[in-house]
């Protein structure tokens, strides 16, 4: 009997660069499975473009490409603020525009989210109307005004909904792209230097606090995106999770932002230099007639801080 052929055992390419825990073969919850896939892309993606920056040779004209990857044309760059207030000026419209197969790469939104977004924003106002609103309802519609504020400020920016939607997705501005920092954004969307040098996600950019942004890029893997992003915007979960932003007019205005107890205390080291979101989250708890946060206490320095 002649010898049977042996096979050499190798690492899987996910196994070569993923630390133990985030080791997603033999995983079999899809969600979790998922989870680990998209992070390990993700930091793949900005390892491979941060070496092409530091290289000089990234060989695109534009600083992103279509998150279709079908016909490989580049998304336009708007270049100005008129361009980008006119766009903005009809928020009731804006939407991502992947398809539903797209979509599916996304650990948490369903495939049909907008059609979710539209249907309960109809039975929340129906209940309103009625005299019966739901303090579920109120807190999911909270999150829908949070998921359009990061539509609204990713166009001001110059990049697009679907952009900000794609796992892959590069910021503009920690790219070398011509006419980037031609772009008049808002004073409080302006990115930082450490916003142009290190390459994130362009959902890291929708918030108009300079230091919150800061906070979330410099804790890099330590930050759990995916449970930041469930808090925010995750609507149609129904976790009951009282930790979330709200915002109360133009998402470019720091002043119209606010962040619930439960955030503050959640993600607590977020805030951390965020002067204008405590100032703003208490005006409009005193405009409740609620007691204000004591932010000596939620920030203290016993906690224990991520970054």
């Amino acid at each position: 009997m002649g010898m049977v052929p042996t096979i050499p055992l190798q690492q899987l390419p996910q196994q070569q660069k993923a630390p133990s825990e985030e080791d997603w073969t033999g995983v079999s919850d899809p969600v979790t499975r998922r989870r680990l896939q998209n992070r390990l892309n993700q930091r793949s993606y900005r390892q491979r473009h941060a070496k092409n920056n530091n290289t000089g040779h990234s060989g695109q004209a534009y600083c992103f490409v279509d998150p279709s990857h079908d016909s490989g044309r580049p998304l336009q760059l708007m270049r100005s603020a008129s361009a980008a207030a006119n766009t903005v000026s009809h928020v009731a419209a804006i939407l991502c525009r992947l398809t539903m197969d797209q979509h599916s790469t996304c650990t948490f939104a369903p495939p049909n989210i907008h059609e979710l977004m539209n249907q309960f924003e109809r039975d929340a106002l129906e209940k309103y109307l009625s005299g019966s609103p739901e303090i579920d309802q109120l807190l999911s519609l909270s999150r829908i005004n949070v998921l359009r504020a990061a539509y609204e400020n990713v166009i001001a920016l110059g990049m697009s909904a679907e952009w900000l939607c794609a796992d892959e997705a590069v910021s503009v501005f920690s790219q070398s792209c011509p006419g980037v920092r031609e772009i008049d954004v808002p004073q409080s969307l302006s990115p930082t230097s450490l916003q142009r040098r290190v390459p994130h996600h362009p959902w890291l950019d929708v918030f108009p606090f300079q230091q919150m942004r800061d906070n979330m890029i410099v804790a890099g893997d330590a930050l759990d995106d995916d449970e930041l992003c469930h808090d925010l915007v995750c609507f149609w979960d129904t976790r009951d999770s009282r930790a979330t932003l709200l915002v109360w007019g133009a998402p470019w205005d720091p002043q119209n932002w606010e962040a619930s107890e439960a955030f503050a205390i959640k993600w607590h080291w977020v805030l951390r230099g965020c002067p204008d979101l405590l100032v703003s989250t208490n005006k409009w708890r005193r405009q409740r007639g609620e007691k204000p946060l004591l932010w000596k206490g939620i920030l203290g320095a016993g906690r224990t801080q991520v970054v």
